[in-house]
């Protein structure tokens, strides 16, 4: 990465701004990494980035446009071009935020004088409001969790990956990141390496003792541990071909795809996140504490927190109960 900023800035091979800027366009994968994720991104993260960005150098390529000359009236088009052809307001902003990280890469290398994403935002969804977060109800969780036998280190391992995720409201990136030197048994504690910041999470008694009965199963000769890596995963692969290496994110979700189908919970739109979205909701509906929200899910926003908090009472409160006619 330094080498191409180097080479970029200061190798005499490139005698004019069209060589410095086809040298970015043909290398920005590998340059982007430096200004995603403070430098570390998951495999899955930069993937998306760099698809966001491959779509649209080939929409400025139809249209005979240079991607590094292109202007805001230019990303106003490229906005409603996504709008055109049904991209959702969440995926805009996810297209926006990635090339916001394009262009800031080729502003620090001296290619641009500004950002022409700066000032672009997704278009408002106009049924945020109306959508429902999608979660599951206590006595299917209960279900799905009596559905899964401790029989075999597969199944210990799934069951604890979804108990952390639905009861302590753990993340995808948090389970596939965590490792056995996070873990103070004596205080039933975990370092989490989380989405931006890190954090302790104290975890409950049942939740810790299915960790270390999985931890106890645990077949750690066949670990496989990554280039330079130090830390042992606690999530490790059980397929032929991955065996023993730490989990990635897409397999986690596979996994719990997988048993909502078994337990009859799988619908569309409804995977990992939805284990989230659930300890959430079932939190705040016997606490009705947003604060322990925020806590428990580490929110920087206690409004983040509060949307929870309207969902419940809108399936508790009827309101229209109150309008005095029978039917």
């Amino acid at each position: 990465m330094n080498n191409n900023l180097i080479n970029l800035s200061s190798n005499p091979q490139f005698h004019t701004l069209v060589q410095k800027q086809s040298f970015f366009l043909n290398h920005y994968e590998s340059i982007i990494i430096s200004y995603i994720a403070d430098g570390s991104p998951s495999e899955d993260t930069l993937a998306a980035y760099c698809s966001s960005i491959k779509n649209f150098l080939s929409w400025c390529d139809y249209n005979a446009l240079n991607p590094l000359a292109v202007t805001e009236n230019h990303m106003i088009i490229y906005r409603s071009f996504l709008v055109d052809h049904g991209y959702a307001a969440s995926s805009i902003s996810a297209n926006l935020a990635a090339l916001r990280i394009f262009f800031y890469a080729a502003l620090k290398l001296g290619l641009l004088n500004t950002n022409p994403v700066e000032d672009i935002k997704a278009p408002r969804n106009r049924n945020y409001n109306l959508d429902d977060i999608p979660y599951i109800p206590a006595g299917k969780l209960e279900y799905l969790f009596h559905l899964m036998p401790l029989d075999s280190e597969k199944n210990l391992r799934d069951k604890v990956i979804i108990a952390l995720m639905a009861i302590e409201g753990l993340r995808t990136v948090e389970i596939h990141r965590m490792n056995e030197e996070d873990i103070d048994s004596s205080r039933q504690v975990i370092y989490i390496r989380g989405k931006g910041k890190n954090a302790l999470i104290y975890l409950r008694s049942d939740t810790f003792a299915l960790l270390e009965k999985y931890l106890q199963y645990k077949d750690r000769e066949k670990i496989n541990y990554a280039e330079n890596e130090e830390l042992t995963p606690v999530f490790t692969s059980l397929s032929n071909n991955e065996r023993g290496h730490r989990m990635n994110r897409r397999s986690i979700r596979r996994v719990i795809d997988s048993w909502l189908v078994k337990a009859g919970l799988k619908e569309k739109n409804k995977s990992g996140h939805m284990l989230r979205h659930t300890c959430a909701t079932l939190l705040y509906r016997e606490t009705r504490d947003i604060k322990a929200i925020q806590e428990t899910l580490r929110h920087s926003s206690i409004n983040t927190s509060s949307k929870y908090a309207h969902l419940v009472d809108r399936e508790d409160n009827r309101y229209t109960i109150s309008i005095p006619v029978e039917l």
